[in-house]
């Protein structure tokens, strides 16, 4: 969901092959019979088509990224990518699923993972890629890669970008106040306290897009109880239960103290607002890096990031994990191409580029991240352990995670109408899994 995002993006192309004829200046004598067999070899090269397959995705920025990633998987595939662009992910999502119901489905497109995945799989709407998954992994793609695309046994699409969800900080007002990334939850409350007291709001917010609503439920509940957030996604836990009202509290204590800002459009605002200072903290995806960068900031130098400690200290280290799959439409004009041009998308040079021009986690073991936040990130969570949670607008079925999240955005809003809020929510949830 990431626009989220960003995301991070992608595209693949095309072919080549003009050759020379082989002949004499003149015209004149005859060809030698491997002069014959040349010349036909490259006519038929010369004959080969592109082919041109439709790339749907819900962020228009990513248009500009099919100049950047052309040239190189011109190298590996035949196949023209031309985007199909969205701006939001609602009409984004109908428009995807339309197509399946149609001879004119999607050949490639950004999708979410885990649920919003899994309908898709259950539909039968996915083409199968578990045999080119052999040759991607033996050609240096990370293994472990497919565990969030695969489902009874079988692999579909390529994760096009990997992301943990992070607190980035403005390492300006960090350092002229003195503080430090918490590792505790007390010191992370000192932080909000120190800047709320020298008259500098905390954490940046927005409610623009109704899936932003789920972002502080889901990092107050995993540092929490993890176990209790693994139950509620998939009905096996209620909104309205203890532990949900419990973290709610510790939510709606935010706006009580002051730690939030007014809301402010995630795309257009949040980033302007934090480079000039506005707000020291803000919680997104690692993608969003960008963002801060296109406001005129520099990773490592400007801005850092942290995981949120837990709150409850029997929570551990955990951090939520966002992986966007690129997918191939079971019923896509050109379902071979459109697979070969995914499978170029995981070559070396072409993921080198990724991650240079959007950041996120490398996807090969023969990559290692140049930027400093993801560098950081990945030493602190693979030192100390971390366990990845599959993020709330995937790990539950995306007609729960929607509604939910609308009613998260009207607790934001209003956060008096706490109680409203979670029945309203378990009894979307009641009749979803009555009727699942």
């Amino acid at each position: 969901m990431r626009k989220s995002g960003l995301l991070i993006v992608i595209i693949a192309l095309f072919v080549s092959v003009l050759a020379a004829c082989g002949g004499n200046n003149t015209g004149e004598g005859t060809k030698t019979q491997n002069e014959k067999g040349a010349t036909e070899k490259n006519s038929e090269n010369a004959q080969e088509e592109v082919v041109r397959a439709d790339f749907f995705f819900d962020n228009a920025s990513w248009t500009d990224y099919l100049k950047e990633i052309n040239p190189i998987t011109l190298k590996n595939s035949n196949t023209e990518l031309q985007g199909v662009p969205y701006n939001e992910p609602t009409s984004y999502q109908t428009a995807v699923r339309v197509g399946f119901t149609t001879d004119d489905a999607a050949d490639i497109f950004k999708w979410w993972n885990g649920y919003q995945m899994k309908e898709l799989v259950d539909a039968g709407h996915l083409a199968d890629m578990t045999e080119q998954w052999k040759d991607m992994v033996a050609d240096g793609v990370d293994p472990s890669m497919a565990d969030t695309l695969t489902f009874d046994g079988k692999t579909y699409g390529i994760p096009a970008g990997v992301h943990y969800w992070v607190m980035f900080y403005n390492k300006k007002i960090f350092e002229e106040n003195g503080l430090q990334p918490p590792t505790t939850w007390d010191e992370f409350m000192k932080i909000n306290e120190t800047l709320k007291s020298k008259g500098i709001t905390p954490i940046g917010t927005t409610t623009t897009d109704v899936w932003n609503g789920f972002i502080w439920f889901e990092e107050f509940m995993i540092h929490s109880y993890p176990e209790f957030y693994s139950k509620l996604v998939v009905g096996d836990a209620k909104y309205t239960d203890p532990e949900m009202v419990e973290i709610m509290k510790v939510w709606a204590s935010f706006y009580e103290k002051g730690y939030f800002s007014q809301p402010l459009d995630w795309n257009n605002e949040i980033a302007p607002a934090f480079a000039k200072g506005e707000f020291a903290m803000y919680m997104k995806g690692s993608w969003f890096a960008d963002y801060f960068k296109g406001a005129g900031m520099e990773g490592g130098k400007d801005f850092g990031a942290f995981v949120l400690p837990a709150i409850n200290s029997k929570a551990g280290n955990v951090v939520i994990s966002e992986v966007t799959p690129f997918l191939v439409s079971e019923k896509s004009k050109d379902k071979e191409s459109s697979i070969k041009a995914l499978v170029a998308l995981t070559k070396k040079e072409a993921n080198e580029k990724v991650l240079s021009l959007y950041g996120g986690v490398p996807i090969r073991k023969d990559i290692e991240s140049q930027d400093p936040i993801i560098k950081d990130l990945a030493s602190e969570i693979n030192t100390n352990g971390y366990t990845t949670i599959t993020r709330f607008w995937e790990a539950t079925p995306s007609e729960l995670a929607e509604y939910a999240s609308s009613e998260f955005v009207r607790f934001m809003l209003n956060p008096d109408q706490l109680q409203l809020v979670l029945e309203n929510i378990q009894k979307k949830a009641d009749q979803y899994w009555a009727e699942h």
